[in-house]
């Protein structure tokens, strides 16, 4: 058996992390990044995930390892993956950084102001977090191939702006 553990998945307008961040550039001119955006992330794009599972499947068992990590071909800052998202939809949004403990002293704020009914402390920790990992041995092992960041989520903008 082998496990395959992929990194922030993106790729699709109804996936649950990038095209939060299109919709919210979508929504505000004005965006906050905590932790100043120089936390890494390295999103994979499900495309890749398809082949790579089926590279997986497809070579000797004997070859395989326990577990892969199937992470994006390069660490980006959560502020340059904003601004690739906004500069793909063609508008100048803003991106004002504040330091970690701001934006976590707001979060539950607001966690008290809607008496627990909207609660984004651990969403506002998760983007000061760094979530970049190594793909080496997926490369080595199965010729793990990735498309860029920059083409991926250029393809989901378009996509969000066609719906």
């Amino acid at each position: 058996m082998t496990i395959l553990r992929p990194t922030m998945i993106y790729g699709d307008v109804c996936d649950r992390n990038m095209s939060k961040f299109i919709k919210m550039v979508d929504r505000f001119r004005f965006s906050p990044v905590f932790n100043y955006g120089k936390s890494l992330i390295q999103p994979v794009n499900a495309r890749d995930l398809g082949k790579a599972y089926y590279d997986v499947l497809m070579m000797p068992a004997e070859k395989a390892k326990p577990e892969y990590i199937l992470s994006g071909e390069q660490p980006i800052t959560m502020l340059e993956a904003f601004k690739l998202i906004s500069n793909n939809w063609g508008k100048k949004t803003v991106f004002i950084s504040f330091p970690l403990g701001f934006g976590v002293f707001w979060a539950r704020i607001l966690k008290i102001l809607t008496l627990s009914k909207v609660d984004y402390i651990e969403r506002v920790q998760r983007m000061s977090e760094d979530r970049s990992f190594s793909n080496e041995e997926a490369v080595i092992d199965f010729g793990y191939q990735l498309e860029s960041f920059e083409n991926g989520i250029a393809r989901e903008v378009k996509e969000y702006l066609g719906r």
